[in-house]
Parts: C-alpha cells; structure tokens; sequence
C-alpha cells in the first residue's frame, strides 16, 4: 500500500508539474502588432501567406477584403527580424509593437525552491546517519525525505520544461495590410481644427504694364481640417509696385482656395517633427480689383507645390512651400509665375 501510495503521489506531482508547465508556456507567449499601407494589396497579402508558408507559422485567422487583409499567425521569435524586412519591402509601416513576457522569474522561483529541497533533505540524511532517534520518528523523517524528493523530482523536470520553452518561444503576431486608396470607413483621415496665418509673396513671370506688375505679397487665413492635410485659404495680395496713373492695373488680388498635401511614401508620410517633403495643390481662384476699380471679375486659377514642413507637433504646424501659380483664362500669360507661401498652424 505505501508504493502504491508513493506512485500516486509520483503520478499527481507530475500532472500538476505538466498543468503549471502548460499556464508558464501560455504566460511566456510574446505578441506583435504590426499595420502596413501599401499599394498593391493583392500581391503584399501573397508576399506574406508566401513568407508564412516557409517559415511554418501556424495561421488562425485569415480576413481579407478589398480594403484590408488582416492575418494572426504564430512565428518563432527568431523570425521575427526577418518578418520586419518583409513588411517594410512591402509598404509603408505605421505600427509595429512588441511585448515581450519571459518566464525568467519563474525560473528562478522554481529554482530557488528546488535548492531549498534539496539542502533540506541533506539535513535530513545527515540526521538520520548521525543522530539515534525512536522508530517513529525516525520513520517520520524518512517520509518528509521520501515526500521532499518527490517534490524536487517535479520540479526539476519543471525547470527543464521551462528552460526549453524559454529557448524555444513563439510569438503571437496580428498583421494588418491596409489599401493606400482608402475609403472613409477605412482610412487614416484624421480631421483636426487648426487655424492659422499665412503670408504670400507672387512673383510674376511676364508682367505687363495695363495688366499687372512685378510682384504680390500679402496676408491669408489658412483654415487646415485634416491632418493629410486639407484646408482653406482666404486672404489678400496687394501689388509692391502701384502705379496709380496705370488705371488698368491690377492692384489687389483676394484669393480663396481648396488645397491638399501628399506625403511621399519613402520620406515618412510626414511621421517626423522637422523637415517633412511634400507635394500639393490648391484649386479656386482670386476676384481682382484694379486702380480704377472696374472691372471686378473671378478669375479661376490651379497651383501645383512643392513644400517642406519646418516643424510639427500635434498641436503646431510651421509650414512653408512653392507653388506655379497659374490663371486658367486669358490672363494666363502676364499673371502666371512663382508663388511662395510660409504659415502658422494651431489647434484652436
């Protein structure tokens, strides 16, 4: 009966070193979270089911859409560097999280424990060899050695088990491939209040006397509503060189447009606070005035720009760019030139 007793004790020591082993594997499971735009949505989400495939990853949610493609999958962490190539190939990556739960503590409270054990039945043996005691209780120390090794038998095969599942860890990884051509129930419209000020300055490319003069330079409202960004402009240019006995030339111009910045795929989408590249355009136009106040008309006009942003944070913009400015009626040809723009941007 005491054998068979020590077997169970043997047997149920074992299965709750195998539960405990089992919740550690769970707890030392690492995750990853990584969110890519790219152009072609149908050959990245091949790239990455390829990827998958040689690399074994175990898939267990594959979602794909004609906006997205979302997949979680897990991955040996030693593939994980290669997995991180292979999303910024592909795209452009605007998330990519890690976390990252080791079971070293464990360890070593396992360990420390099984080292208690362990000293405690040398104490024991050194009892039983050098100290005459009565049968009982001689007898009861044998059982708390016999009970000890059973215990520091478990926990040395836990400790293994542990020591493999650190050697040989998965990560949890979701995937999310995102369609540059975004719609708004799937896109990265962000849609802020951020007045603000802008000064112009219009350098006319062939000015003629009658019509216009060498340069414009005023003041504007820029109105920015999204962060991609869009916005309003509405403001004034006056004329640097006035010649009032010229009653036909344009002496103010008050512009009013619509425009938008892209930000190139390869230069951080505008991620960084200094010196963001971009490329634009505004489209509206000016009502100009002359010296003989006749002849008020709406003039449309298109500008095509080219702009660096000098700082951003989420609540300032400092802002300044190029643009062709560009008249789309018969004063195409003496008020076409080069306009420069410099704003101030705030949430209000």
């Amino acid at each position: 009966m005491e054998i068979n007793f020590r077997r169970l004790v043997v047997a149920i020591s074992f299965l709750v070193c195998f539960l405990v082993h089992n919740s550690h594997a769970q707890y030392a499971e690492s995750s990853k979270r990584i969110q890519v735009y790219v152009t072609k949505l149908n050959l990245a989400n091949q790239q990455v089911q390829t990827f998958l495939q040689l690399k074994n990853a175990s898939i267990f949610i594959s979602d794909y859409t004609v906006y997205n493609s979302i997949i979680e999958f897990n991955i040996a962490i030693s593939d994980l560097p290669a997995l991180d190539s292979l999303v910024n190939m592909i795209g452009y990556v605007t998330v990519n999280s890690f976390q990252s739960n080791t079971n070293t503590e464990q360890i070593a409270d396992v360990t420390k424990r099984l080292n208690r054990l362990i000293y405690e039945n040398e104490l024991l043996a050194q009892q039983l060899s050098d100290t005459l005691f009565p049968a009982y209780r001689a007898e009861e120390l044998r059982r708390k050695a016999s009970q000890n090794f059973t215990t520091i038998t478990s926990l040395q095969f836990n400790v293994k088990e542990l020591e493999e599942s650190k050697n040989n860890r998965t990560c949890k990884v979701r995937l999310e491939l995102n369609d540059e051509l975004s719609t708004p129930n799937n896109s990265r419209v962000s849609f802020v209040n951020m007045p603000g000020i802008e000064f112009g300055y219009l350098y006319i490319e062939n000015p003629r006397i009658g019509t216009s003069t060498m340069s414009y330079q005023g003041f504007a409202i820029k109105y920015m509503f999204t962060r991609g960004k869009s916005y309003f402009n509405l403001g004034v240019y006056k004329a640097n060189e006035n010649n009032r006995s010229d009653t036909s030339l344009i002496n103010e111009l008050f512009v009013i447009n619509f425009g938008q910045d892209f930000y190139p795929k390869h230069f951080g989408r505008g991620k960084r606070k200094f010196l963001n590249l971009y490329t634009g355009y505004q489209a509206g136009g000016f009502i100009l005035n002359r010296n003989n106040e006749r002849n008020t008309v709406f003039v449309p006009n298109l500008n095509i720009s080219f702009g660096v942003e000098l700082f951003k944070t989420k609540h300032i913009l400092i802002d300044n760019k190029a643009s062709y400015f560009l008249p789309l009626n018969e004063l195409n040809r003496n008020m076409r030139g080069i306009l420069y723009q410099a704003s101030f941007n705030f949430i209000f």
